[in-house]
C-alpha cells in the first residue's frame, strides 16, 4: 500500500440479529443415491469366496471352463454394442 492509502474497509455484517437455524432438503433422487452409495460400501470388491473355490479348482487341476462360453464372454466384454440396440 502507499503511504497515503488507507486500510480497506470492512463490509457492514448482513447476519440477522435472532437464532439461526440450517435446514436441508434432499430429493429423493438423491436419498436414493446416498442408501445405494452405503450399500455399496459394504460390497467387497473381490469376492474372495468365489476366488477360494477357484484356486482350489485350479489346484486339483479340477478347473475346465467351456471354451464356447469363454469365447462368447470375451465377445461380449469386447465387442461394442450395435447401433440401434
Amino acid at each position: 500500500m502507499s503511504a497515503g492509502s488507507s486500510a480497506p474497509s470492512q463490509p457492514a455484517s448482513t447476519a440477522p440479529a435472532g437464532p439461526v437455524s440450517d435446514a436441508l432438503s434432499v430429493s429423493s433422487g438423491a436419498h436414493f443415491v446416498a442408501v445405494a452409495r452405503a450399500r455399496i460400501t459394504g460390497i467387497p470388491d473381490v469376492r474372495l469366496d468365489r476366488v477360494e473355490a477357484l484356486r482350489a479348482s485350479l489346484d486339483a487341476e479340477d478347473y475346465h471352463p467351456d471354451p464356447d462360453a469363454v469365447a462368447d464372454g470375451l465377445l461380449k466384454e469386447y465387442t461394442p454394442l450395435p447401433l440401434g440396440s
